[in-house]
Formats: C-alpha cells, sequence, structure tokens
C-alpha cells in the first residue's frame, strides 16, 4: 500500500505541471499575449517566441551545473525543486494583472521568462527522483504511467478553462470578458492547480543518497567530461537533440498546417490539440508495459520510424478526414518517445552521477530548438509552400533515427 501511494504521489505532480506547458505556453496564454496584449501579431509572436528560445538558452547553459550540485549536495534537489515549483506558482498567478495593454508587454514576457526556465530547471530533479520513488513496479511501466498522467493533468484543466471560462458567454466565475479577465484567470487557476496536485510529491521528497564533495570548478568540468566522452552517451545525446527539435517542431506547426493545409477552424484545432494530446497519454502508458518486454530501444526505434511513415504520408494527402486520424495517431508515437527517453538516459546512468545526466539530458532537448522552425519558415517561404516547410522536419527525425541506432541500450 505504501509503494503505492509513493507512485501516485511521483504521478500527481506530473499532473500538476502540465497545464503550465498545456495552457500557458502552448494553447490560451501565448495567444492571449499575441493577439491582444502585443496588439500586434507579428511583433507579439516574435517577442513571446524569443523569450521562450532565450528560456531554452538560459537553461543549456545552467542545466548542467544544476544537475552536477544535485548530485554532489545532499539537499539541492529537495530544496530547488520545491523553491522553483511554489515561484511558479506565484509567477502563474501573476498572470492576472496582464492586462490588455502593449504597457503591459515587458511585464508578461519577464514573468513567462522567469517560470518557464524555472519550471524546465525543476524537471531535471523530477526526473531524476524517478528511482526513488518508482518502488518495485518496473521502470518503463512507471515511467509511461507519468508520462500518461501528465498529458491527462493538462488535458482536463484545459478543458475545464475552455468550457467552463472562456468559451461560455456566462462563464462560472462571472467575469469580463471585455476587460479579458475570463483569460486573464488561466493563469492562477494553473497557479493554484499546481499548487494543490504538486503538494504531495513535494511533501514526500527524498533526501539525496549521494555523498558530499567538494563543489569546485574542476570537479563539474571532469564531471562534464567524463560523461560527454563516453561515446555511447553522447550518440543518444545527440540523437535526441535531433529527433525532439522534429518533435517540438511538429507540436509548435500542426496547428498552423491544419489550419493553412487543411481549412481547420479555431475549434478545430482546439479539438486537434487534444485528442493528440490524449494519444499521446495512451501511447506513452501503452509503450511503457511494452517498453519492459521488449527494450527501450526497440521501443524507440519503432516509434521513431512511424513517426517518419506517418509523416511522410500526411505530406502527400489532402483528405481532411484521413488527416485527423494520422495527426491522431502523431502524438501516440510521440508519447512513447518521451516516456522511452526518459528511461533510457536513466539506464546509460550511474546512479551517483544521474542529475548530472538529467542536466545535459535537459541541454539535448532544448539547445537547437530553433532549428527546426528555422528550416520549415526558410523552405516555406523558397517554395511558397507549408507542405515544402514541414518536409523539412522529416530531416530531423531520420537523423536522429540514425544516430539513435548506434546507441547501445
Amino acid at each position: 500500500m505504501k509503494d503505492k501511494k509513493n507512485n501516485l504521489v511521483y504521478y500527481l505532480f506530473d499532473w500538476a505541471n502540465s497545464p503550465f506547458s498545456t495552457v500557458v505556453i502552448t494553447f490560451i496564454f501565448s495567444s492571449y499575449f499575441v493577439n491582444t496584449i502585443s496588439g500586434n501579431k507579428v511583433e507579439g509572436t516574435s517577442m513571446w517566441g524569443w523569450t521562450i528560445a532565450l528560456s531554452g538558452l538560459f537553461l543549456a547553459f545552467f542545466a548542467p551545473l544544476i544537475g552536477y550540485l544535485g548530485d554532489i549536495k545532499r539537499n539541492v534537489s529537495k530544496y530547488f525543486l520545491i523553491v522553483s515549483s511554489l515561484i511558479v506558482v506565484v509567477l502563474c498567478c501573476c498572470l492576472w494583472f496582464a492586462k490588455a495593454s502593449s504597457s503591459y508587454i515587458y511585464f508578461t514576457l519577464i514573468l513567462i521568462f522567469i517560470a518557464n526556465s524555472l519550471f524546465e530547471m525543476g524537471q531535471i530533479f523530477y526526473n531524476s527522483e524517478i528511482l526513488n520513488f518508482k518502488k518495485n513496479v518496473p521502470l518503463g511501466e512507471f515511467s509511461g504511467k507519468a508520462w500518461s498522467s501528465g498529458y491527462l493533468g493538462g488535458i482536463l484543466c484545459l478543458v475545464l478553462i475552455l468550457f467552463l471560462i472562456i468559451l461560455p458567454n456566462n462563464n462560472l466565475l462571472g467575469l469580463n470578458k471585455e476587460e479579458f479577465e475570463h483569460i486573464r484567470i488561466c493563469g492562477p487557476v494553473v497557479g493554484i492547480w499546481f499548487l494543490i496536485f504538486s503538494f504531495p510529491f513535494l511533501y514526500k521528497i527524498t533526501r539525496s543518497k549521494t555523498i558530499p564533495k567538494k563543489d569546485n570548478k574542476k570537479d563539474f568540468i571532469k564531471s562534464l567530461k567524463s560523461n560527454i566522452k563516453n561515446k555511447n552517451k553522447l550518440n543518444f545525446l545527440i540523437a535526441r537533440m535531433f529527433y525532439t527539435d522534429g518533435l517540438i517542431t511538429l507540436f509548435s506547426f500542426g496547428g498552423i498546417y491544419a489550419s493553412g493545409t487543411f481549412d481547420f477552424n479555431f475549434n478545430d484545432i482546439i479539438i486537434f490539440g487534444i485528442a493528440i494530446n490524449m494519444s499521446a497519454a495512451l501511447g506513452s502508458y501503452s509503450f511503457g508495459y511494452l517498453e519492459d518486454r521488449i527494450g527501450i530501444k526497440k521501443v524507440i526505434m519503432i516509434s521513431l520510424c512511424s513517426l517518419i511513415i506517418i509523416s511522410f504520408v500526411i505530406l502527400i494527402i489532402s483528405n481532411k478526414t484521413l488527416f485527423w486520424l494520422l495527426g491522431i495517431s502523431i502524438g501516440f508515437f510521440i508519447g512513447s518517445i518521451q516516456s522511452s527517453s526518459r528511461t533510457a538516459i536513466i539506464k546509460l546512468s550511474s546512479q551517483e552521477q544521474l542529475k548530472s545526466m538529467f542536466g545535459l539530458y535537459a541541454v539535448s532537448g532544448k539547445i537547437t530548438n530553433f532549428l527546426g522552425p528555422f528550416f520549415v519558415a526558410v523552405a516555406t517561404s523558397l517554395f511558397d509552400s507549408q507542405r515544402m516547410g514541414m518536409s523539412t522536419i522529416l530531416i530531423f527525425l531520420v537523423i536522429g533515427t540514425i544516430i539513435f541506432s548506434r546507441t547501445k541500450i
């Protein structure tokens, strides 16, 4: 019974923090900033994009050091997670004050930059705690259930906000739509959701079992070099860098492609996004069980190859119904890749350097994120075709698959 409670506590943190990415960064608040606060869609899109990119760059610089400190200091993991989570909660609540005026542009962007940076930093320690919470559950199954829980939490929070607050003419809280209160309330809702559901995990975080060492620059550099010099680890990190660029670009431009090529309206895109996330939850859950039976590498290879085939077919079809089916199936394999990539880095790492490796893992998922959107933008402009632009995603997926095939797990 105690083990099951520990498992649930870990799943709940994924459930708690996912609405930040789903509601604030991806769907609702980003759209509000671009279309309303900035007053100029082009400039707003650029400023939001730069803010997220700078947050990723910040992570790339500091994630390895933060992970290293987590390995050598007994309480860094615990206190960083608690403090960073609480700051994200407070900053989300502060988004209520991001009014529909250009004078609030930098106020909003600063909140988003700090919140997103701390959110991503916290993921380093959350991921590294998986071995302390899984107990007797197989690693693949446990990771898959946690990822699935995250997707479902994000979807449920998004659906509740949409259908109880944003879409109804007379919303649940009686908020003033002319002042965009029905949109601004999304920040506090996400913050309160995060606080309530993360509390059990933050309360139960175990103390680090690593032996404290003297934290000097030489030790950090030696630790970093030892991880990077390991050819197998480096292969995986580089492979993940490429295929993650492809996955992130798929998510970022999927709605735009659906709108421009298949005439999806706003409601279609929202429903499509919800369906993809539900499919991803199912994929991470089911492939988690499969991973424990056939191995991590086979699961990731099956998922990557399936994504390449499905993405190629989507680029040559014009049938909207078929696009719906194939688009939703993409989520299924993205979910499995994300879950299994986390277990892969655990298998490739020693427990003494697990947080350091998750620091590098975070870097591999962020440092080149601009490349995918850049190639899509260039190809779309050059050929005046969304299909040609989206086809560049295949390059990242194929390169990532080839490099990953050489990784031994």
